[in-house]
């Protein structure tokens, strides 16, 4: 499954994917060195800003347009 560039996680979702601790993942919301928003106290950060951390984030978008002509080009063929 292909993870949309604006899906959000919270802090602990996205742990796993920047290998680091939930703690490690908010110091660094906190640092801005990851993108990510505060809302109640509570940081949600976006696929994209993940990926931007890891310096993918070229990469992933055309993957993710790739992936959506794909997806469109079958939706074609079934009508």
């Amino acid at each position: 499954m292909i993870i949309a560039p604006d899906d959000t996680f919270t802090a602990a979702e996205a742990a796993p994917h920047l290998r680091k601790c939930t703690r490690q993942v908010q110091r660094m919301l906190n640092a801005g060195l990851v993108h990510g928003v505060r809302h109640n106290g509570r940081w949600t950060v976006t696929a994209l800003a993940i990926w931007k951390y890891h310096g993918i984030d070229e990469d992933m978008i055309k993957l993710w347009l790739e992936y959506c002509t794909q997806e469109a080009a079958k939706q074609d063929e079934q009508e």
